[in-house]
Protein backbone atom coordinates (compact mmCIF):
# COMPACT_ATOMS: atom_id res chain seq x y z
CA UNK A 1 0.00 0.00 0.00
CA UNK A 2 3.07 2.44 1.06
CA UNK A 3 4.17 1.79 -2.37
CA UNK A 4 1.26 2.71 -4.38
CA UNK A 5 1.18 5.89 -2.60
CA UNK A 6 4.90 6.72 -3.14
CA UNK A 7 3.94 6.27 -7.17
CA UNK A 8 1.01 8.14 -7.21
CA UNK A 9 3.11 11.08 -5.15
CA UNK A 10 5.79 10.77 -7.57
CA UNK A 11 3.08 11.16 -10.62
CA UNK A 12 1.33 13.66 -8.63
CA UNK A 13 4.66 15.68 -8.70
CA UNK A 14 6.04 15.81 -12.18
CA UNK A 15 2.35 16.80 -13.30
CA UNK A 16 2.69 19.77 -11.03
CA UNK A 17 6.33 20.44 -12.32
CA UNK A 18 5.20 20.08 -15.64
CA UNK A 19 1.94 22.36 -15.34
CA UNK A 20 4.43 24.77 -13.50
CA UNK A 21 6.61 24.67 -16.58
CA UNK A 22 3.53 25.06 -19.39
CA UNK A 23 2.31 28.40 -17.39
CA UNK A 24 5.43 29.72 -17.73
CA UNK A 25 6.49 29.15 -20.87
CA UNK A 26 2.15 30.42 -22.07
CA UNK A 27 3.64 33.58 -19.52
CA UNK A 28 6.98 33.98 -21.62
CA UNK A 29 4.91 33.69 -25.10
CA UNK A 30 2.82 36.54 -23.88
CA UNK A 31 5.17 38.73 -23.41
CA UNK A 32 6.95 38.59 -26.51
CA UNK A 33 3.83 39.55 -28.46
CA UNK A 34 3.76 43.05 -26.49
CA UNK A 35 7.40 43.43 -26.73
CA UNK A 36 6.88 43.52 -30.36
CA UNK A 37 4.16 45.73 -30.75
CA UNK A 38 5.94 47.86 -29.12
CA UNK A 39 8.90 47.82 -30.65
CA UNK A 40 6.99 48.26 -33.80
CA UNK A 41 5.90 51.65 -32.46
CA UNK A 42 9.13 52.46 -32.01
CA UNK A 43 10.50 51.46 -35.34
CA UNK A 44 7.54 53.08 -37.25
CA UNK A 45 8.22 56.50 -35.40
CA UNK A 46 11.98 56.48 -36.23
CA UNK A 47 10.98 55.32 -39.86
CA UNK A 48 8.66 58.63 -40.50
CA UNK A 49 10.48 60.67 -38.44
CA UNK A 50 13.32 60.20 -40.78
CA UNK A 51 11.08 60.53 -43.78
CA UNK A 52 10.06 64.05 -42.04
CA UNK A 53 13.88 65.13 -42.01
CA UNK A 54 14.46 64.06 -45.65
CA UNK A 55 11.89 66.24 -46.67
CA UNK A 56 13.29 69.40 -44.51
CA UNK A 57 11.02 69.44 -41.90
CA UNK A 58 12.49 70.41 -38.81
CA UNK A 59 12.01 70.94 -35.36
CA UNK A 60 10.13 74.25 -35.47
CA UNK A 61 8.14 73.24 -37.93
CA UNK A 62 6.22 71.09 -35.55
CA UNK A 63 3.78 72.58 -34.08
CA UNK A 64 2.11 69.88 -31.97
CA UNK A 65 3.15 66.18 -31.03
CA UNK A 66 1.86 63.98 -28.39
CA UNK A 67 1.87 60.34 -27.95
CA UNK A 68 -1.04 58.26 -25.81
CA UNK A 69 -0.55 54.92 -24.92
CA UNK A 70 -3.65 52.38 -25.49
CA UNK A 71 -4.54 48.89 -24.20
CA UNK A 72 -6.50 46.55 -25.15
CA UNK A 73 -7.26 43.40 -22.88
CA UNK A 74 -3.28 41.75 -23.57
CA UNK A 75 -1.80 44.02 -25.97
CA UNK A 76 -0.32 47.28 -25.78
CA UNK A 77 0.26 50.28 -28.44
CA UNK A 78 1.29 53.75 -28.84
CA UNK A 79 -1.03 56.23 -30.86
CA UNK A 80 1.85 59.21 -31.97
CA UNK A 81 0.17 62.80 -33.37
CA UNK A 82 1.92 65.73 -34.50
CA UNK A 83 1.07 68.24 -36.32
CA UNK A 84 3.69 70.35 -39.62
CA UNK A 85 4.05 73.27 -41.11
CA UNK A 86 4.86 72.78 -44.41
CA UNK A 87 7.25 75.45 -45.84
CA UNK A 88 6.68 76.83 -49.10
CA UNK A 89 8.65 74.92 -51.16
CA UNK A 90 7.22 71.35 -49.99
CA UNK A 91 4.84 69.20 -51.78
CA UNK A 92 2.74 67.11 -49.77
CA UNK A 93 3.51 64.75 -52.87
CA UNK A 94 7.07 63.78 -51.95
CA UNK A 95 5.85 63.18 -48.03
CA UNK A 96 3.06 60.88 -49.40
CA UNK A 97 5.22 58.47 -51.94
CA UNK A 98 7.47 58.32 -48.89
CA UNK A 99 4.89 56.94 -46.40
CA UNK A 100 3.35 54.59 -48.63
CA UNK A 101 6.70 53.21 -48.88
CA UNK A 102 7.45 53.11 -45.04
CA UNK A 103 3.52 51.56 -44.83
CA UNK A 104 4.20 48.83 -47.20
CA UNK A 105 7.60 48.02 -45.57
CA UNK A 106 5.75 47.62 -41.79
CA UNK A 107 2.77 46.12 -43.52
CA UNK A 108 0.32 48.34 -42.24
CA UNK A 109 -2.60 50.63 -43.55
CA UNK A 110 -2.10 54.67 -44.73
CA UNK A 111 -5.10 56.72 -45.54
CA UNK A 112 -5.41 60.09 -46.44
CA UNK A 113 -7.65 63.16 -45.15
CA UNK A 114 -8.02 66.04 -46.97
CA UNK A 115 -9.48 68.68 -44.75
CA UNK A 116 -11.98 71.01 -44.82
CA UNK A 117 -9.29 73.70 -43.39
CA UNK A 118 -6.87 72.61 -46.52
CA UNK A 119 -4.84 70.40 -44.24
CA UNK A 120 -4.00 66.56 -45.08
CA UNK A 121 -3.64 64.11 -42.83
CA UNK A 122 -2.13 60.99 -43.07
CA UNK A 123 -2.81 57.99 -40.36
CA UNK A 124 -1.02 54.49 -40.38
CA UNK A 125 -3.39 52.07 -38.92
CA UNK A 126 -3.76 48.19 -38.60
CA UNK A 127 -7.08 46.28 -37.69
CA UNK A 128 -8.52 48.10 -34.46
CA UNK A 129 -5.50 50.22 -33.71
CA UNK A 130 -4.47 53.57 -34.95
CA UNK A 131 -0.74 53.98 -34.57
CA UNK A 132 0.45 57.46 -36.35
CA UNK A 133 -1.51 60.66 -37.49
CA UNK A 134 0.71 63.45 -38.98
CA UNK A 135 -1.12 66.38 -40.24
CA UNK A 136 0.42 68.62 -42.43
CA UNK A 137 -0.17 72.35 -42.50
CA UNK A 138 0.45 74.37 -45.91
CA UNK A 139 2.46 77.36 -44.56
CA UNK A 140 0.36 80.46 -46.59
CA UNK A 141 -2.69 78.77 -45.05
CA UNK A 142 -1.62 78.68 -41.42
CA UNK A 143 0.27 82.65 -41.91
CA UNK A 144 -3.65 83.77 -42.82
CA UNK A 145 -5.26 82.07 -40.22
Amino acid sequence: MANKAKKTSIWTKAYLIILFLCGIGIWFSMQSVQKRRISMDVLLDKRIVDVLVANGVVQNDILTQYIRERTKKTSKWNEFYKTIKLKTGNNTQSFETSFKSVARSMKIGLSKTNNLDGSITYKFYSPNRNYYNITLINYKKFITN
